[in-house]
């Protein structure tokens, strides 16, 4: 559906339309837009967040880029994000093991199963891994290490890199005999394990990305492939891999951007500096703890400006690489010398040298693949001698290569050769499910661990870790339920209410502009299109601000209005698109009637969009149900903590009761748990037409 263009001397019949808009310019202006102006403002100055305001101009940019603690926070999160490469080969290997399955039956139980790990939330599952992988006398990590016999070999490398310290001439190793690491302690294993958390670090949102991109091959090519004899691996080489690349490409660089802009997860995993020496303080993070700990507001302003210009360069680089085929020539040159230029004054600056080394090799590979193909030639021809082959010399390759294929296809016939191709055959198709069954048994192992240890004492935790064991004390529930309770209804409460409010604010947006055009649409659309990119932890130092200005401090209107007015650039995009291709006719047809916009929005788009508004409400309940550093930072009064909040306060209390714990983790998942298997027909039918778009 075009949207109907409304000219200036037309606004009088169509005025009413703006009302639409209004609620949503209101909480972005006034959440989103003011605390990121005030923030610039304040960066110019030495600010406590207060009374003491003292202009320093450019002094408290100056005095970032000369930290050393800012440069390593960046570091800190591009090496986190590199890792995340290698992180997503498992659930790559998993997606195309799903797809190779014959049964389209098989495929479709894979794919529930695999939606199945979304029901936990994701810094529940931090907090699993903080509170039993990573401990230190009985951690499950640790005790893994010790029956595999892997830690006997990791003391042998150690003595061997001297991966630990000397100390007044005696040598204190990282992994020792008889002793056990400290994952959360030793500040040259925190990085190691913000690394590990999360194993095998299969997300349901990759696995079906990958599979929607999979589904688009189609039957012939395999078929054609199988003829040829291609093997497993060549299949994935020149078959599927090139068609996934820029899915895996854009996975890639949402994660790198989420690792510069996201402080949750290490504050579950350790604490507001960033564990020990600060050794695992990512920019976000690193913002925080000079805000709130060291009350530098100002210096806290300059890092979140310096944050949100470096995330928006990224997120604008990678929409050039995923259109690189549509870019002109002069554009891809002038994208590859402002991207070498980066890397060159990275390089001089001794900053990232190997990050600094890629950038430039990158951009310089055309180039190089130019010259190495040039080199090849001339060695080609050295080695023949520049003779140029002849009609006649070609002849008997011709007639060597018949012949090859002659005895290749004589070969296939034997009964020998079809045994063998039939056992490979059951092998390969056992291991594709081996595999796919392995990673989806490690990926529910913390909901498994959860269950098993909330009924457990400390001592039949110690003695049997990873089994059952009678008697079952449900009394640890009640602890669990006394300290998380009033912390699980508040993040009901507030994830009700955000929802709800998002979604009628974000339809009603969505209406303005999907269907007419106005004037000055264009301008608010791309107001909102700038808020996607932005990072929202950007704005929490002018934002804690604004809300101790508006008396809203210690409160959870402050929490539903922000994450209302943080969620509306979003749905109104998810909801336009959707608006956008309901037919015109009914538009027209409501109009005939007499229908205002009002009443073309409850009886038109309201009916339609069911399924839409579903699964964008889950979507938005989850995102409100895993807040944690709002929360962290304005609520001071613990009966009002969300329940994610109250569960890190819980590890400082009842650390050494595990019981309580994990009951109070499975406490905290439950509503998130039944959201899902209400909403389990909307997810499904989401990943079956994904499977079929694309």
């Amino acid at each position: 559906m075009t949207p109907k263009n409304v000219r200036w001397r037309e606004l009088r019949y169509h005025w009413e339309v703006y009302l639409f808009i209004v609620p949503t310019l209101m909480l972005i202006g006034l959440f989103q837009y003011y605390p990121a102006a005030t923030g610039i403002f304040h960066s110019f100055f030495r600010w406590n967040g207060a009374d003491i305001s003292e202009w320093v101009g450019l002094g408290n940019y100056t005095d970032l880029f000369g930290s050393e603690d800012f440069w390593n926070s960046f570091k800190v999160a591009f090496i986190l994000g590199a890792w995340n490469i290698f992180k997503m080969i498992p659930p790559l290997l998993v997606a195309v093991c799903i797809h190779r399955c014959s049964s389209e039956r098989m495929q479709f139980f894979y794919r529930c199963l695999f939606v199945i790990p979304m029901v936990l939330p994701a810094l529940v599952v931090a907090l699993v891994w903080r509170s039993f992988f990573f401990e230190a006398s009985a951690g499950y990590l640790n005790q893994f290490l010790y029956s595999s016999g892997l830690y006997d070999a990791l003391c042998y490398f150690d003595r061997a890199f001297q991966w630990g310290t000397w100390v007044n001439g005696t040598y204190q190793g990282v992994f020792v005999a008889g002793m056990a690491p400290n994952w959360l302690g030793d500040p040259k294993l925190l990085l190691a394990a913000c690394i590990l958390w999360g194993f095998p670090w299969v997300g349901s949102f990759a696995v079906l990305t990958h599979l929607a991109k999979l589904q688009n091959i189609g039957k012939e090519i395999y078929e054609a492939a199988e003829i040829d004899g291609v093997s497993w691996l060549t299949k994935f080489t020149r078959i599927e891999f090139p068609l996934i690349t820029s899915s895996i490409y854009l996975i890639l660089v949402f994660t790198i951007i989420d690792t510069l802009k996201d402080a949750a997860t290490i504050l579950c995993l350790t604490d507001m500096n960033g564990g020990p020496g600060g050794v695992v303080a990512v920019p976000a993070l690193f913002m925080i703890r000079i805000g709130f700990r060291d009350n530098k507001m100002g210096y806290a302003c300059a890092i979140s400006i310096v944050l949100t210009v470096i995330v928006l360069a990224l997120q604008k680089l990678s929409t050039l690489v995923l259109n690189w085929s549509d870019l002109t020539v002069r554009q891809r040159t002038r994208v590859r010398l402002i991207v070498g230029a980066v890397g060159a004054v990275l390089l001089l600056s001794g900053r990232f040298v190997p990050m600094a080394v890629g950038m430039i090799l990158i951009v310089s590979m055309k180039w190089l693949l130019a010259a190495g193909y040039w080199l090849l030639a001339k060695a080609k021809a050295a080695i023949l001698g520049f003779q140029q082959p002849t009609a006649n010399s070609q002849q008997p390759i011709r007639l060597n290569w018949d012949a090859r294929m002659r005895r290749k296809l004589e070969r296939r016939q034997t009964p020998a050769y079809r045994l063998a191709e039939t056992l490979k055959s059951i092998f390969l198709r056992f291991s594709k499910h081996l595999v796919i069954w392995l990673v989806l048994l490690s990926a529910l192992l913390p909901m498994y661990l959860m269950l098993i240890v909330s009924v457990k004492t400390n001592q039949q935790f110690y003695q049997a870790p990873a089994m059952l064991t009678r008697p079952l004390h449900f009394d640890k529930w009640k602890i669990a339920w006394d300290t998380v309770g009033p912390g699980l209804a508040n993040s009901i409460y507030l994830s009700i209410s955000t929802t709800l409010l998002t979604l009628f604010f974000a339809l009603c947006g969505a209406y303005f502009f999907a269907r007419v055009r106005m004037p000055c649409s264009g301008f608010l659309w791309n107001a909102l299109l700038v808020l996607m990119m932005m990072p929202s932890i950007a704005n929490l130092i002018p934002l804690f601000g604004l809300l101790r200005e508006l008396d809203l401090m210690n409160t959870l209107s402050a929490l539903i209005l922000v994450g209302t007015a943080t969620g509306q650039a979003f749905a109104i995009f998810v909801l336009t698109n959707f608006i956008a291709d309901i037919p015109q006719d009914l538009f027209e047809a409501a109009e005939i009637d007499g229908a205002t916009h009002f009443q073309q929005l409850k009886t038109v788009v309201v009916p339609l969009s069911g399924t839409i508004l579903g699964t964008l409400g889950v979507i938005l309940f989850i995102q409100q149900w895993n807040d944690f550093v709002l929360p962290l930072v304005i609520i001071r009064d613990h009966l009002r903590y969300p329940v994610i909040v109250a569960l890190q306060r819980f590890i400082g209390e009842y650390v050494r009761e595990l019981g309580p714990l994990m009951a109070g983790f499975i406490i905290a998942s439950v509503p998130v748990i039944v959201l899902f298997i209400f909403s389990m027909k909307l997810f499904i039918k989401g990943m079956t037409e994904g499977a079929v778009k694309g």
